[in-house]
């Protein structure tokens, strides 16, 4: 598990442009999870990322997966039972995964969805539910 934190959303999809033009040209098998916290969250990374034109990319809003090689951006709650490769949770902030007991089980459905890689992005203070070791 890896956290990155980046001063602006526009930071963190420049960054995310970039790994994810790498990882469909190094691992065009891979299935890969983007994972925000709301609905919301999700289609503003995922017209930022289409708008980079970033191959295999898909918005999952209905459960509508289509469980083949690609990139797909949804909410935590579109991804209980599920399991992806590589994993990349949006904006873990205070804001989006406050102290709280319903927030602490979002986050862990979220985290446990990775079969092999974990990434954790936020723009703001990071949630306190992350583990101190990954601060």
């Amino acid at each position: 598990m890896q956290a990155f934190g980046f001063a602006s959303a526009g930071e963190c999809n420049d960054f995310l442009s970039r790994a994810l033009r790498d990882l469909v040209q190094h691992e065009p098998l891979a299935s890969v999870a983007l994972i925000a916290r709301h609905p919301e969250q999700a289609r503003l990374y995922f017209d930022a990322l289409a708008a980079a034109e970033i191959p295999g990319l898909r918005l999952v809003a209905d459960q509508d997966f289509p469980f083949r090689p690609g990139i797909d951006v949804t909410d935590v709650a579109q991804t209980k039972g599920l399991e992806f490769d590589i994993v990349i949770l949006l904006e873990v902030t205070e804001g989006s995964y406050p102290a709280t007991d319903p927030s602490r089980r979002m986050l862990h459905v979220a985290m446990t969805r990775a079969a092999h890689q974990l990434w954790i992005t936020y723009t703001a203070p990071i949630s306190p539910l992350v583990p101190e070791s990954v601060r």
